[in-house]
């Protein structure tokens, strides 16, 4: 599957958002032919301190923008977090679309794990999406998911081959983020599309440097990492062809290694 992961500059205006996402776009399709899939960074747009600034209505004007953008350069596209009010629920979700190359929602994902001060502001979400995609399967975790082994154990329990991440991790958050998803790829044997915010606003930095994480064929067992990244502290991109084949195998082999937890018995025992 030959992905990519977008990290353009977040300004607080949002039509130069939308116009850097045409350049990355343009860039992009100059530079891989063909490229299947490109996942956004969950935050891609301007950051208001009034937050209620930062919600729009179901389906709104960027989801409009990202159907429009897959049309035009003929590519699936993952749309990175949108923050939108729906009518049945009593708060907004964190959402990323899943939107095909001639224009057309497939689905979305909420975010499950929600950070800090988003368990206030936001619903969670409940149920995690196997997108089915040609002869593969791919599901989406948005940033926060990712810190938590159970919700990519699932996503690989139940069919992916791969992993996307839209995340937004500033630079004090990059050496754990890094660790997390390099730990993931390898207890579940699945590549990881992570794409990262890359931006400045509230005082704190986002670094990009996004990264595609798949594995070298041939090495088993141990496994080896192979990790293209895109540049960090400036906007761009990173593209590659991931072999899905190899880990399907590599991932057979690990999860019948797995002991159940309920046939492991814990003891305490007290000094």
């Amino acid at each position: 599957m030959r992905i990519a992961c977008i990290q353009p500059e977040v300004f607080q205006q949002k039509d130069k958002c939308y116009s850097e996402l045409v350049r990355l776009f343009k860039d992009l399709t100059n530079d891989a032919d063909k490229c299947e899939i490109a996942c956004l960074p969950e935050r891609w747009l301007p950051l208001d301190r009034d937050m209620s600034h930062n919600f729009q209505k179901e389906r709104g004007s960027d989801y409009a923008f990202i159907k429009k953008l897959a049309k035009e350069y003929s590519i699936n596209i993952l749309s990175g977090a949108i923050w939108e009010k729906r009518k049945d629920s009593k708060k907004p979700s964190i959402t990323c679309y899943f939107i095909n190359e001639y224009g057309e929602e497939i689905g979305r994902q909420d975010k499950i794990h929600l950070y800090a001060y988003e368990k206030e502001q936001f619903e969670p979400g409940q149920q995690l999406n196997i997108f089915k995609f040609n002869n593969s399967s791919f599901a989406i975790l948005i940033c926060f998911d990712m810190a938590f082994f159970e919700t990519p154990r699932l996503a690989a329990d139940n069919g992916a081959d791969v992993i996307f991440s839209p995340t937004q991790i500033r630079d004090e958050g990059m050496d754990n983020w890094n660790i997390y998803l390099q730990a993931r790829a390898l207890e579940n044997r699945i590549p990881i599309a992570a794409s990262n915010t890359f931006g400045y606003f509230f005082n704190r930095k986002y670094l990009g440097n996004s990264k595609i994480i798949s594995f070298v064929k041939g090495f088993a067992s141990p496994a080896k990492l192979k990790n293209v990244e895109a540049p960090t502290g400036s906007s761009g991109f990173v593209h590659d062809d991931v072999d899905l084949d190899f880990p399907r195998k590599i991932r057979s082999i690990r999860f019948k290694e797995k002991i159940e937890i309920s046939k492991i018995d814990v003891k305490i025992i007290s000094v």
